[in-house]
């Protein structure tokens, strides 16, 4: 007999970790590069009050919308503008210089409300972006089509458990109910069909008993 708090318990345990996954997934692929960068005030703040920021260390990131000198808006609308000084020359990812569209990061001090000196600017390609997105995606569509191939809900222990097999090699999809009541109804046919071959036969035996010889046809 399983023990449903066991299988509560283990299917909690995934969960956990699943969502610890991919929360560490996220959070390593958003970071700027040095932990400690995180302590600094970022383009949500700094776009609130700009003047309040100047001569301070912050971290700003967003899309490149101008190249010489580079300009980045930390909005998807195009909004929050600041400029980068020497972000090609302080660039750590890459050795060509930042083009239009190209998202980066960069690290230094607020010189004036819109202008960056930077210290450390990290960008990345959109094509790893996309590739790390699609096979991640592929590897989860994956391990969610093996788990409902091989376990399904037990609805009376509320309990993920292993499918079992048929003879024909597919998932037997029936619970316990289900599968007594065909054993059951397999134990009544099998009665069925051999009750009448033996009825048969002692009633031909009673006929050669009586007439002393093999009935007539």
């Amino acid at each position: 007999m399983s023990d449903p708090h066991g299988h509560r318990s283990r299917v909690l345990a995934g969960v956990v970790l699943v969502g610890l996954l991919i929360t560490c997934s996220v959070w390593a692929g958003a970071t700027v590069g040095d932990l400690t960068e995180s302590a600094y005030s970022d383009q949500a703040d700094v776009r609130s009050e700009p003047a309040a920021y100047v001569g301070d260390q912050v971290v700003l990131g967003g899309i490149v919308v101008a190249a010489d000198p580079v300009v980045i808006a930390t909005r998807a609308s195009g909004y929050g503008r600041f400029t980068l000084e020497d972000a090609d020359a302080r660039l750590k990812t890459g050795n060509a210089p930042l083009e239009r569209g190209d998202r980066v990061t960069a690290f230094g001090t607020l010189t004036t409300e819109s202008t960056l000196a930077v210290e450390r600017a990290l960008t990345r390609d959109p094509a790893e972006t996309r590739y790390m997105l699609v096979v991640s995606a592929l590897g989860g569509l994956w391990v969610v089509g093996r788990f409902v191939r091989h376990w399904r809900v037990d609805r009376t222990t509320l309990a993920f458990v292993p499918r079992e097999r048929s003879r024909g090699g597919r998932p037997d999809d029936d619970g316990p109910e289900r599968r007594g009541a065909r054993a059951l109804e397999g134990r009544a046919d099998h009665s069925a069909t051999t009750d009448g071959p033996r009825t048969g036969t002692h009633r031909d035996q009673r006929k050669r008993t009586k007439g002393g010889g093999e009935p007539r046809a």
